[in-house]
């Protein structure tokens, strides 16, 4: 049986996807605006949301931010998101609600944001301010902290562009790491639920070697999407016939569902299933993770780094297996919750793990994260000063 790594078999898998749609949604523009009085924190913001952008992008790809005071004409036409910033440390916000509802009218997609909020003196006469936006996005926020941004910004701007996250991390590189550990999740949570039903399906003796077979056809599509996102979030070359092969040739072993498959088929179908979604789950995962480490660090795990992600993938796969087998079994004997049983398998929430580790870079700059050149003097991303040789 030929190997999923042969360029040939990837691009057959892939055909069968509409990759050009992906693409382009990936590369639609994004104009955002920021606004807000003069010292409100707009530019600290907005270095923030591009910091770490990648000096070797073309300019096509770089993101359009701008910033205005709310005594400026605010110029709509083509703008994607407003940010409209407020100081939590003033009680009244007269002008930004005027102007908010100005963009209330044209129903430009907008987040309140209330910075310095770790400042405030009254923190309940912010609250209670803040549910009037509704039902705009509102946040709390201290703008030099990363952190904040992150915890409070950062979920809310992806609300406001459900799937379409990628498009949204391609141009602000703040999110990048949020959106591609999102589309890991959701990739290994796809790649474990399809093979619970399928794995059901394989009870059937005359099936199972059949629904295998497709297993791995649909887990290989499912990966390679899953990869080739990650590289347009990070930035990459869109052209997927450049990017996949270099992705196939990063995570090695990750593509190989066939090889994977073939220790499921000889199983009895009934011991078959949970190993089955383990395997389903570890593999999109650790796969994932290569592909995100290989496209911001230019590194490649190293095989214990990634037999260990594999191993520690594989027993949350099983746990998550045998949860699903028991929520299935719960609504075909209707002692689920709800009419028919409750929730069938496809529609239960997922786990709430706490994420794997990511391997770090041995060099990398301390301002911004971005891997640091050998040699190299001062950060290419943020203009920071290198440690010295030798410094952890």
């Amino acid at each position: 049986m030929p190997s999923l790594l042969d360029v040939g078999n990837i691009f057959n898998t892939l055909r069968e996807v509409d990759l050009n749609g992906i693409r382009e949604q990936a590369e639609e523009p994004l104009r955002v605006l920021v606004l807000g009085n003069q010292g409100v924190g707009k530019s600290t913001l907005i270095a923030r949301l591009l910091e770490g952008l990648r000096p070797d992008l073309p300019a096509g790809q770089l993101p359009s931010v701008g910033e205005l005071k709310l005594d400026q004409r605010i110029p709509l036409e083509g703008i994607n998101l407003v940010i409209l910033m407020l100081d939590a440390t003033q009680p009244v916000h007269a002008r930004e609600r005027e102007v908010f509802e100005y963009l209330a009218r044209y129903q430009v997609p907008t987040v309140v944001c209330y910075n310095k909020a770790d400042l405030a003196q009254d923190t309940q006469a912010v609250l209670n301010e803040a549910m009037t936006w509704s039902p705009s996005e509102v946040v709390a926020i201290a703008a030099p902290d990363r952190a904040s941004l992150l915890r409070a910004l950062a979920p809310a701007l992806l609300r406001l562009f459900r799937g379409r996250e990628v498009r949204l991390a391609r141009r602000l590189p703040m999110l990048r790491e949020l959106v591609c550990r999102k589309l890991i999740d959701d990739a290994s949570m796809t790649n474990a639920t399809y093979s619970v039903g399928t794995g059901l399906a394989a009870l059937v003796p005359a099936l199972d070697i059949p629904v295998n077979v497709g297993d791995m056809v649909m887990l290989t599509k499912n990966q390679a999407i899953m990869a080739y996102k990650i590289a347009l979030a990070i930035g990459l070359d869109s052209d997927w016939r450049k990017t996949i092969p270099e992705l196939a040739a990063v995570v090695g072993g990750g593509f190989l569902w066939r090889q994977l498959g073939r220790g499921l088929v000889g199983l009895i179908p009934v011991w078959g299933i949970v190993p089955k979604v383990g395997i389903s789950y570890a593999g999109t995962f650790a796969t994932g993770q290569a592909v995100y480490q290989w496209c911001v660090h230019g590194e490649k795990l190293n095989p214990a780094a990634l037999k260990q992600l594999y191993a520690d993938a594989l027993e949350r796969g099983k746990q998550l297996g045998r949860s699903l087998l028991e929520r299935r079994k719960q609504t075909l004997s209707g002692k689920g919750e709800g009419k028919g049983g409750g929730k069938p398998w496809w529609k239960l929430s997922r786990p709430r793990w706490p994420a794997l580790p990511q391997p770090k870079p041995a060099s990398q700059c301390a301002q911004c994260g971005a891997k640091l050149p050998k040699g190299a003097q001062f950060c290419p991303s943020c203009g920071a000063a290198a440690p010295p040789p030798g410094s952890p």
